[in-house]
């Protein structure tokens, strides 16, 4: 993948609301997500050596029986490899900015999943929500998700499967809500009448991360336009949005660091100074601490879509000037490029910002 920097519009929104209100600040954590795959294959170079490109008077039967030694020495080097290479270790997955500094997991993005795989007949975890509450999806085996909501700080017990026929199976609890409607904490997975965890599945070979605010992280994508109910968490479900939509269509594992109301320069509360620039950079993003570690996880794609909340914003009057936003835009463009040199970035507008 080339890097670069692509502008382009956008004219797909899937939301049912907008806006976000006030965004209150939530919980800090104190280290960053260690367990993301890296891509770590390197090119093979087979070059010739100095003797071999030198090399005249070849007759064929030594070329042929080059080869064959060739590939018989490449067959048992493959098979020395596997070999030697330990087999994978039972693990939680964790997919997107967790803290995983404590006894806790600790997610606060939209998107964000914890997959489990295990052999028994069912799971469960202890939860609990340090700032309001969090709204997940729970899906075992691929199979329709089921809705759960965890509110307070209370712990409790949740039930992640049940009365399943014994086997391998694999659970994906997976954050619909944003940031700004609470932090969740999982810690404790036990698997009753004696099951154990497995392996992880294999991570999605593709990588996109996608920044931005409500126009891409479902909020209140369930709900209808206008209706006072949108502003319940019940109705934000980044499964249906185009974060979800826009990495199953390409087959590609994806990040969100996004929060509603976030702008450039101003966001929806313009005394709210936790802008887009600010919280890039955090594992949970209304917390100073800690802050993320990019070389764990580096997207192929990057995809940015902010600023309607600060050119459409009726509480900024008069809206920033073009060269204000501009500067500010190429700033952040450059902490992004910064973060994932690799990556193709996308800067893209939202289709509810006009002119």
């Amino acid at each position: 993948m080339k890097r670069g920097i692509v502008w382009t519009l956008v004219g797909l929104g899937l939301f049912a609301c907008s806006g976000a209100g006030d965004v209150p600040t939530n919980d800090a954590g104190t280290s960053t997500d260690a367990s993301a795959d890296l891509d770590t294959s390197l090119p093979t170079n087979d070059a010739a050596s100095p003797v071999d490109s030198g090399a005249t008077d070849a007759r064929p039967e030594d070329a042929a029986k080059d080869a064959s030694l060739d590939a018989t020495t490449d067959a048992a080097d493959a098979a020395d490899a596997a070999d030697a290479a330990p087999p994978p270790m039972p693990a939680v997955q964790y997919i997107g900015r967790w803290d995983l500094s404590g006894a806790e997991a600790v997610a606060a993005y939209p998107a964000s999943r914890m997959v489990v795989k295990f052999r028994g007949t069912g799971a469960e975890v202890t939860a609990r929500d340090s700032f309001n509450e969090t709204w997940l999806e729970i899906s075992v085996d691929g199979q329709a998700p089921t809705s759960v909501r965890v509110q307070g700080a209370q712990a409790r017990t949740l039930v992640l499967a049940e009365n399943l026929p014994m086997g391998d199976h694999t659970v994906e609890v997976y954050k619909r809500t944003e940031a700004f409607s609470g932090v969740l904490r999982l810690s404790g997975i036990t698997f009753p009448n004696g099951g154990a965890l497995l392996p992880p599945p294999p991570r999605k070979a593709r990588r996109i991360e996608i920044i931005g605010n409500s126009t891409l992280s479902g909020y209140g994508v369930e709900g209808n336009r206008g209706d006072a109910a949108c502003s319940t968490n019940a109705v934000h479900n980044a499964r249906r949005s185009l974060i979800q939509l826009l990495a199953t269509a390409l087959d590609a594992e994806d990040y969100a660091p996004t929060v509603s109301g976030t702008g450039v320069l101003y966001n929806e509360t313009p005394t709210d100074t936790n802008l887009i620039h600010v919280t890039y950079p955090r594992t949970l993003p209304r917390a100073a601490t800690p802050t993320w570690d990019f070389t764990t996880w580096q997207p192929h794609v990057v995809v940015i879509m902010v600023g309607g909340t600060d050119l459409s914003n009726p509480s900024v009057d008069p809206p920033p000037t073009q060269a204000a936003f501009a500067t500010a835009y190429a700033q952040f463009l450059q902490t992004v490029r910064s973060k994932n040199p690799n990556a193709l970035i996308v800067a893209a507008t939202s289709p509810t910002t006009s002119n």
